[in-house]
């Protein structure tokens, strides 16, 4: 004879679909976090300003050379790179542990004078990108005889 379900055998069911789904939250969530943290990383700057030139560095440690675009207005720079960086750490024989991350960075610097963008010059070595404008106005200072 078929025994009837009674609600307490439900209320197991229940409460095991219930832990399961609260796991697989929990999961997606953390997958969210780390990927709104991998996504809006903002990389550092320096502006430097010379009689000739503004001088842009921004900090982009890991990405390669190729994967970077840029952008360069009589106002702005606009930089953006993507990152694909797998990172292997093998501790012993049994052990070894892989993190990969990709994304992209993105990243507008406001120049404090107008330039010629066409004459831009950029370099990148040790992670760091180097982007040098000439001004459209050169700062030329003058001796003047006080009278």
């Amino acid at each position: 004879m078929k025994r009837k379900r009674t609600i307490l055998d439900k209320k197991g069911f229940v409460e095991k679909m219930m832990e399961d789904t609260a796991k697989a939250i929990d999961g997606i969530s953390k997958d969210i976090g780390k990927s709104v943290i991998d996504y809006t990383f903002v990389p550092g700057k320096d502006i430097l300003e010379t009689d000739d030139s503004v001088i842009v560095h921004v900090d982009l440690p890991g990405i390669k050379k190729e994967d970077i675009d840029l952008d360069v207005t009589e106002t702005r720079v606009r930089i953006k790179a993507d990152f694909d960086i797998t990172q292997e750490i093998n501790r012993g024989r049994h052990l070894t542990l892989h993190d990969r991350k990709s994304g992209v960075i993105r990243r507008t610097v406001r120049l404090p004078k107008k330039v010629i963008p066409q004459d831009a010059e950029a370099e990148f070595e040790n992670g760091v990108l180097k982007v040098e404008i000439p001004k459209q106005e050169k700062t030329e200072s003058f001796k003047v005889e006080i009278k």
